[in-house]
């Protein structure tokens, strides 16, 4: 039924004001744009003395469009369609206008002589409902999908900094928590999670890509054509054992019918650190110890001629002012990479081909990290019925760090005082309380290196059988060496007394080289079946796969050679050691999928996977993981039809299935690959008969036989939606994910003798729900976009088969904090009186007061609790495009809330170890000062160093993670050049962070510390 004026313009203002509250909730930047009049904007663009047309455009229903384009071919300034849907433009005769608006399908027609009055139907473009998206073994119909996917194409991810995908996902994708705790070249991958932390071992999701599995930091970006990730169980079940904790699914780009094109894309930049600790100068520092040492009843160790010796600087090697992070971290950090791509191809044969070179600097002396990439994709079509396809892939990465190691440096110079100088005035360097001298380490204590070259290729045969049936292949093989020799050259350290300088120690050189050589056979082959019969659409799938692996480890070290030789052989002898091993796994599956889809309205689908894995015994070898699912397109019925003018798609979605795990991970993160038997050491040597006899002993870890699989149920319930006409899209999630039988080791008494098995003792419940909505329009030639979504999760321990222990017992979080809840600090010793006894040890006034859960007669150990989780319960993301005319600009933030930090001790604690005091401690409490923010100094006394709610912060955070603008130049002006498309951009990186936590970054609680890092990029995209 046609609408009349007035209630198409309360449609319209409905629209706008829905629009408003989103924006309004997200960002503040597009209401205004969303709820300008269309009136205001329906003016002549381009004037002309020519011929003046009119026109209406309406959609299919004969309704009309407001804020349609009206423009000229081959222009970008027009006119745009009123109230009314009507537009005025100058045109001359034979003239082609283009007719366009978001979610419908734009329309060219051609001025004719004597006509000025043209009427336009636009048909809606069903793109995002005919969208595919990459699924386990194919591809489905986005409209037909009853699992819940989160999908990322490559236009989010180009030029974006970095050689690893998973920072460039962060905030983009609901239920994908993705943590960065170091920036260091070569080690900045993000730790990816896919809805909370399923399991107390390894809860990374698998990687799959070109349908093999791999690693995130395999691919290059820009690379990349699409990224799915399967999050619910109707999903990923078809992978079975590895799915558990998610799959991610990567295409990379492939060749094209048409002329050739060449790519380049390139970028160069710079770093510096973000957030870093505050620390004191000598002279505070010299203060606040001598104040330590006078509340623990102690002479002071620095006179007042120390003190103003430290204040003046009149003697910088015995009374320096050292600034050690400042020392430490004071490289630029530039970093470059450049990116070729050609593809091209005819009617049978289509090819790609792409490389890359990526170079950073890291912000510590001798950090650094290059990679290049190559990735061919080849597909013939032999003949209609016969297609080939092959993909090689080929890395070779080289990090290179200081030998003492990234961390180490990095707690050193948490550690080490301002009052000891980094280096004397001739040259020479000191040891901070004869133990270490980070800066020294990192510029002359030699580098540790890993290089690693991978090669990755397959070949895929694909036969059309008959109609709609299909038989796939893949057979693939991996190749990886990675070799990391480490050479730690020796130093001479001196020191400074009443003599003079004189040498006091010089570190042992040595060499050592750790190699690890990985192969991998995996073999794919499975039908697959598509076929429509009226109003009933059938497909299924029916497969087969073997994978077989094999890592091999060597390792060799020896001491005292010349810091000018890197060879094994320059070292000596005596005290040489060496060591190898090698490891197999092998995992064979079968797995069938079966869809319906009934008049387009009624889906359903079922998978399941059966595997054997050699992990465990042979009678408790394989393991079924079934899923099923149904989706139901309310917007198809009858009854809807109302609504199709505003309302594109409602599917409502509901799914079940259960997933496996096998990753059998030991309690220090080391994998056990056979935890059902004995494994023996070659080395134990003994005497017999005065003679030394070789022998061999029994591994640490006792073997379980009984052990089997870990597994995952999972239920999920989602609603789908698209409005006015596809520009309003809406995703919602409910899921519960409860992990029983998880593999983990329970505690035994230390009396045993070895190291617990490993068991299925485990339960841990993730339950939340995930929203994301996304709105697309343009005004004139003003395009915009914004997509926003929100997850929260919560994670609990159900049970642990008696295996509790204070911190992580039935009830708590995993990833969790555990202390005392402290009340403040005693302010005098009227509070201490009135306080219950804190068998930690009598407190003093300035001492922090812990809170007496349990109500007995004093705070001792059982008045703990859970302090609350560094694995964040809510993650959200925002991401806005915005374009006019060549100008593009994006934005990408992302947060996360209901998230505990603790940073380390060497931060939190003043003169921990000996070390240094952040600049809050200028604040301690003192009798002059009782109201201060931190408690009383001490050298000695630990009740202040217990782990409590003071020392546990609020680790929630906004950041800006990235921002670019960047300007196309005119098509025409570069043709002539012979370049299509030429592109300059500028890009920032953690442009700020918002945040109560105090000293560091809040995602860097379990990292290195190395810091996050603020990118500076300037870049170039050309298409030939």
């Amino acid at each position: 039924m046609r609408k009349t004026k007035e209630e198409l313009k309360s449609a319209r203002k409905g629209e706008r004001l829905f629009m408003a509250s989103l924006f309004a909730t997200s960002c503040c930047m597009l209401p205004m744009i969303s709820l300008a009049s269309p009136a205001d904007n329906a003016v002549m663009v381009v004037q002309q003395k020519s011929n003046v047309i009119h026109g209406m455009v309406m959609d299919n229903n004969g309704d009309a469009i407001i804020g349609a384009y009206v423009v000229k071919k081959g222009e970008r300034s027009g006119a745009v369609t009123d109230v009314d849907g009507k537009f005025t433009i100058d045109a001359t005769d034979g003239t082609e206008l283009v007719v366009s608006y978001v979610g419908f399908q734009s329309k060219t027609f051609v001025v004719k002589a004597g006509k000025a009055d043209y009427s336009i139907t636009l048909e809606a473009d069903n793109k995002v409902l005919d969208d595919v998206v990459v699924v386990g073994y194919g591809t489905q119909k986005k409209v037909n999908l009853t699992g819940s996917i989160a999908t990322v194409s490559a236009d989010k991810l180009v030029n974006r900094t970095g050689s690893d995908v998973s920072n460039m996902l962060t905030g983009l994708m609901p239920g994908v928590t993705i943590i960065q705790n170091s920036s260091m070249p070569g080690a900045d991958q993000g730790i990816l999670r896919v809805r909370g932390l399923g399991t107390m071992g390894n809860s990374s999701a698998m990687v799959i890509v070109d349908g093999v599995e791999s690693s995130l930091s395999a691919v290059n970006p820009n690379d990349i054509e699409n990224i799915s990730v399967l999050k619910d169980a109707a999903a990923s079940a078809i992978y079975g054992v590895r799915a558990a904790n998610g799959v991610v699914l990567i295409t990379t780009k492939h060749g094209q019918k048409g002329r050739t094109t060449v790519t380049y894309d390139g970028y160069v930049g710079w770093q510096q650190a973000t957030r870093m600790p505050k620390y004191v100068g000598s002279y505070d520092y010299a203060k606040l110890m001598n104040l330590a040492y006078k509340n623990d009843g102690q002479a002071a160790p620095y006179s007042d001629a120390d003190l103003q010796k430290f204040k003046d600087g009149s003697d910088p090697d015995r009374y320096p002012n050292s600034d050690w992070l400042g020392a430490l971290l004071s490289e630029k950090g530039f970093f470059h990479n450049h990116h070729v791509g050609i593809k091209g191809g005819g009617e049978r044969v289509v090819y790609s081909l792409a490389m890359n070179y990526f170079d950073k600097d890291g912000l510590i002396y001798n950090t650094n990290y290059k990679k290049f990439n190559i990735l061919t994709n080849l597909d013939a079509q032999i003949n209609k019925r016969v297609k080939l396809s092959t993909n090689l892939s080929l890395y070779r990465s080289k990090q290179t760090s200081p030998a003492e190691g990234v961390s180490n440096l990095m707690h050193y110079a948490f550690r080490e005082a301002p009052t000891t100088a980094i280096q004397y005035a001739n040259g020479h360097y000191p040891l901070f309380k004869n133990e270490h001298n980070s800066v020294a380490s990192a510029r002359m204590g030699g580098t540790s290196t890993n290089v690693v070259t991978s090669v990755q290729g397959n070949l895929g045969l694909t036969v059309d059988i008959v109609d709609g049936l299909k038989f796939r292949g893949i057979a693939a093989s991996s190749f990886s060496l990675s070799d990391n020799p480490v050479h730690s050259m020796s130093m001479p350290f001196y020191g400074i007394n009443a003599g003079g300088e004189s040498l006091v120690k010089t570190t042992q050189s040595y060499i050592s080289e750790y190699d690890i050589k990985y192969f991998e056979t995996n073999l794919q082959a499975y039908l697959d079946y598509n076929k429509t019969f009226g109003k009933h659409s059938i497909s299924g799938l029916l497969g087969l796969s073997q994978i077989y692996q094999q890592t091999r480890y060597l390792y060799a070290m020896r001491k005292n050679l010349p810091n000018s030789l890197s060879q094994l052989s320059a070292g000596e002898v005596k005290g040489q050691s060496t060591d190898g091993n090698e490891v197999e796994y092998a995992l064979r599956s079968a797995f069938g999928r079966l869809n319906y889809v009934y008049a387009d309205k009624y889906l359903f689908e079922a998978n399941l996977r059966y595997d054997g894995t050699s992990r465990f015994p042979k009678n408790k070898r394989f393991g079924a993981f079934p899923s099923f699912s149904l989706g139901w397109r309310v917007s198809e019925e009858a009854f809807m039809q109302s609504t199709h003018s505003w309302l594109n798609n409602l599917k409502l979605r509901l799914s079940w299935g259960l997933l496996g795990n096998q990753e059998t991970i030991n309690s220090d993160g080391s994998v056990n690959y056979y935890p059902y038997q004995n494994t023996y050491s070659y080395g134990y040597d003994y005497s017999y008969n005065d003679q030394l006899q070789s022998g061999i002993s029994i591994s640490s870890r006792m073997a379980n036989p009984n052990i089997t699989w870990e597994k995952t149920a999972q239920w999920n319930f989602g609603i789908d939606a698209t409005l006015f006409s596809n520009r309003l899209n809406f995703t919602l999630d409910v899921f519960r994910k409860d992990t029983r039988d998880i593999l983990l080791q329970l505690p035994v008494p230390g009396i045993l003798g070895v190291d617990p098995p490993m068991q299925n003792a485990g339960k841990v419940r993730n339950t939340g729900f995930e929203l994301q909505t996304s709105y697309n329009n343009h005004v004139g030639d003003f395009v915009y976009s914004i997509t926003g979504n929100f997850s929260y999760v919560h994670n609990k321990i159900v049970d642990l088969s008696g295996g509790d222990v204070p911190g992580q017992s039935v009830g708590d979080p995993l990833w969790a904090y555990y202390g005392y809840v402290c009340d403040g600090i005693f302010r005098s010793q009227q509070e201490i009186t009135n306080h219950v006894r804190q068998s930690m040890g009598d407190p003093v006034p300035g001492d922090l007061k812990y809170r007496n859960l349990n109500d007995d007669d004093k705070v001792d150990s059982n008045d703990r609790k859970i302090l609350g989780s560094y694995f964040p319960k809510i993650n959200y993301g925002i991401n806005i495009n915005l374009q006019y005319k060549g100008f593009d600009l994006s934005a990408v933030l992302q947060g996360a809330a209901d998230v505990k930090g603790l940073p380390v001790p060497e931060i939190r604690y003043a003169f921990y170890n000996g070390g240094k005091v952040t600049n809050k401690y200028l604040d301690s409490w003192t009798e002059d000062n009782p109201n201060a923010s931190m408690p009383r100094l001490s050298m000695t006394d630990k009740k202040n160093r217990l782990i409590s709610s003071f020392w546990v912060q609020d680790a929630s955070y906004l950041k800006m993670r990235n921002i670019q603008l960047g300007y196309t130049l005119p098509a025409k002006l570069m043709s002539k050049y012979g370049v299509s498309r030429m592109r300059i951009y500028g890009s920032i990186d953690n442009l700020f962070t918002i945040s109560s936590f105090d000293s560091v970054d809040p995602e860097l609680v379990s990292g290195s510390y190395y810091p996050l890092t603020r990118n500076y990029t300037i870049g170039l995209n050309i298409t030939f």
